[in-house]
């Protein structure tokens, strides 16, 4: 079994608290955040992994400067070639 590189997965939970707190939809994160709404949908629903450029693009959009209050970091195990 290898290791795969840490990366950062996008807490759903994090994201819908705040939206809600903002009273702002998705669509309205994706917009500010310079993403489409469909690449914002695969990462909450944890399908892809942002890169750092487009983290700290969620935190401005959001007004988070805890990086650990909206992400979560992981490693991946699995038998890759």
């Amino acid at each position: 079994m290898r290791r795969r590189p840490v990366a950062a997965r996008l807490q759903a939970a994090a994201v819908w608290k705040r939206l809600t707190e903002l009273n702002h939809s998705q669509a309205w994160l994706a917009r500010k955040a310079g993403i489409t709404p469909g690449y914002l949908s695969l990462l909450i629903a944890g399908r892809r992994r942002p890169s750092a450029r487009v983290r700290q693009r969620i935190q401005d959009a959001l007004g988070i400067e805890d990086f650990y209050e909206l992400f979560a970091m992981e490693v991946e195990y699995g038998d890759h070639a």
